[in-house]
């Protein structure tokens, strides 16, 4: 993943941390998969508590699929094909 690669250029903590925040938010998403904000009638997106990307996820059948996880920032030209 490429924002992993940049926290780990970094730190290594930093490259934890930012991973452990991931998989807290997966965790979150598939317990409450409800909660994020909806970007099309199946996809879904979820911003990270303590790092600025958002987890773009599908919710199918009873399980949330992961499809991208982005950078609020960056142009949502780059990862429209995600949803």
């Amino acid at each position: 993943m490429e924002a992993f690669g940049f926290y780990q250029e970094r730190s290594e903590k930093v490259a934890a941390n930012f991973f452990r925040s991931l998989e807290n938010a997966t965790a979150w998403l598939t317990a409450h998969p409800n909660t994020g904000s909806p970007l099309s009638s199946r996809t879904r997106r979820y911003l990270m508590k303590t790092f600025p990307y958002l987890v773009i996820y599908r919710i199918v059948e009873d399980a949330v699929w992961v499809v991208g996880v982005v950078h609020e920032k960056r142009d949502p030209k780059n990862w429209q094909h995600l949803i």
